[in-house]
């Protein structure tokens, strides 16, 4: 509990607890009409404060990302997982990175060939409810502080259901600082209403990890 004290009193300091202001108001209108964080606060996705307390790479490893996997990064955002999760699953692997936000493409696309992983990484404009994949081509599904932005989530669920494989993993986090943040007991009722299995969860009500495994 001290640590995440520590942290708000840092951003507070840095700034970014100006932005906190803005919480109540922004939480208020995720509640009536819920939707993606604007891109204009997208340098907030990969704040320096947002690193202490998640690590992409390790997030990725323990929803069981592994070489030659196909990665699904549903509202990929800047790329802060899309990236990692390319040099994980290695030159025969694919992450496919979703986004509803051209701006949010772009920025990931920019970070790719930063890192040289361009190759490795495909872009797709387009939101959660028609995702231009196959059925059962997906090994890894993640949803980085994105199922609260998603209107309406069970037919989000369902889509994900039919592009992932068998057995394949859904990965979905939250942390508080999201004004769309959601409780653990809703992720977990409506992915198992919509035909996930749970199986595991870590972190805590401020920063949390849930896998769960597709039923087909």
């Amino acid at each position: 509990m001290a640590g995440i004290i520590d942290l708000f009193a840092n951003m507070a300091m840095t700034g970014v607890g100006t932005v906190a202001g803005f919480q109540v108001s922004l939480r208020a209108a995720q509640n009536v009409q819920p939707h993606p964080m604007p891109h204009q606060f997208a340098a907030l996705l990969e704040h320096p404060m947002r690193l202490q307390y998640l690590d992409p790479a390790e997030v990725l490893g323990m929803y069981g990302i592994s070489a030659e996997m196909t990665v699904l990064d549903l509202g990929c955002g800047t790329g802060l997982f899309t990236r990692p999760a390319a040099h994980m699953v290695g030159e025969r692997g694919r992450v496919l990175a979703v986004d509803a936000q051209r701006a949010m493409l772009t920025a990931t696309e920019r970070g790719a060939h930063a890192e040289g992983i361009s190759s490795r990484i495909t872009l797709h404009h387009a939101g959660a409810y028609e995702l231009p994949l196959p059925d059962d081509s997906v090994d890894l599904a993640i949803l980085i502080s994105t199922i609260g932005e998603i209107p309406d989530k069970p037919a989000a669920l369902s889509e994900l259901r039919r592009v992932l494989k068998g057995g394949a993993r859904l990965g979905i986090s939250e942390e508080l600082l999201n004004p769309a943040y959601v409780l653990a007991g809703s992720v977990r009722r409506w992915a198992e209403e919509a035909g996930f299995f749970f199986v595991a969860k870590t972190g805590s009500p401020f920063c949390y990890h849930m896998a769960f495994a597709n039923a087909k």
